[in-house]
């Protein structure tokens, strides 16, 4: 019974820590209409409460679609301070397009990525870290 009244408070206070989709908020930073018009970048800074710390991400989406939920091209956090911040608070990023398929994304050098895709909906993304 004992371990039982030890385990209880500590499963209730981990079960805070997870993050819900839900509970978290989009603020769009720069978008981004490639050539064309067909498709824009979007670049936005996510926040999913006081556990989580600001996190850029980066979204391709086309002409009508909304942005919605997490970065679909790039996902990161500055890893505690490691990486330069932008002026949003979560680590700096800049996007341009090459081409009406294809944009360049730069990066803070020591930004911790969760996700860093090649190709969204037909733009291939080429990533350039950058000290900074």
């Amino acid at each position: 019974m004992r371990a039982i009244a030890l385990v209880l408070p500590a499963l209730v206070a981990l079960s805070g820590c997870s993050e819900d989709p839900t509970s978290c908020g989009n603020d769009i930073i720069r978008r981004i209409v490639a050539p064309g018009g067909q498709h824009s970048v979007v670049i936005f800074q996510r926040d999913c409460g006081a556990t989580t710390g600001f996190s850029t991400q980066v979204s391709i989406l086309g002409p009508r679609d909304r942005l919605e939920g997490a970065g679909n091209a790039y996902r990161a956090d500055d890893d505690h301070g490691a990486a330069a911040a932008g002026s949003w608070g979560g680590p700096w990023v800049e996007a341009q397009w090459i081409a009406p398929n294809q944009v360049l994304i730069r990066i803070a050098a020591k930004s911790r990525m969760f996700a860093q895709n090649t190709s969204v909906s037909g733009v291939r993304i080429t990533y350039q870290t950058v000290n900074r």
